[in-house]
């Protein structure tokens, strides 16, 4: 009887956990394409708007804009970096949108770096799959992922994306041969970003 009792109780623990993963399962979202075109839309506002690179910078565009008219430095007062444009698209798309900040999904941020999107925060996708709104992310010497990109579009094998370029110190639509030194040693893959929203 004993048995029995435990048995039972077990299998009540494994079913509440089952449904507790379900729900929290239930709670990521992957983005769709309609979201991505729109997040893509808005991360073109960026170059459109010439908005200057600055690491660790995470205006949006409007709020760059404002403090641009407000005499504001561009590169040293305001700014943004590859993640915020990534960050920023997608928050225009999704307002309340979350990022998870681990495996375990239980910590939410509202803001991410492409180390964070790039591990917890997007799905792996191929080549094939790509689509404008899409995230491409880039890896140091080390093989650690230290820049993003929001994909625009492929000709043939020239690859053509969206990022904030310290290089060229702001928001540029720019692109990069498959077969070229940059790509080759650059390249740490394609995903799609998954998210949840505050609730």
């Amino acid at each position: 009887m004993k048995t029995t009792v435990k048995v039972r109780f077990f299998l009540l623990l494994m079913l509440m956990g089952i449904l507790t993963a379900q729900t929290w399962a239930a709670n990521r979202y992957l983005i769709t394409t309609e979201q991505a075109n729109q997040a893509h839309d808005y991360a073109l506002r960026y170059v459109e708007n010439e908005v200057a690179y600055l690491f660790g910078g995470r205006q949006s565009v409007e709020a760059y804009l404002t403090a641009l008219a407000d005499g504001k430095v561009p590169g040293e007062e305001i700014g943004v970096d590859a993640s915020a444009v990534v960050v920023n698209a997608y928050r225009h798309v999704v307002p309340n949108i979350r990022f998870f900040f681990d495996e375990s999904g239980k910590t939410l941020v509202s803001d991410a770096t492409s180390s964070l999107i790039a591990k917890y925060n997007s799905i792996p996708i191929t080549q094939e799959e790509l689509g404008p709104g899409d995230l491409i992310f880039f890896k140091d010497a080390n093989g650690s992922i230290n820049g993003i990109a929001i994909f625009s579009e492929l000709r043939g094998s020239v690859i053509h994306f969206i990022t904030a370029s310290a290089n060229a110190g702001k928001v540029v639509r720019t692109n990069a041969y498959l077969n070229g030194e940059f790509w080759t040693t650059r390249f740490a893959g394609f995903g799609r970003l998954q998210y949840t929203i505050a609730e």
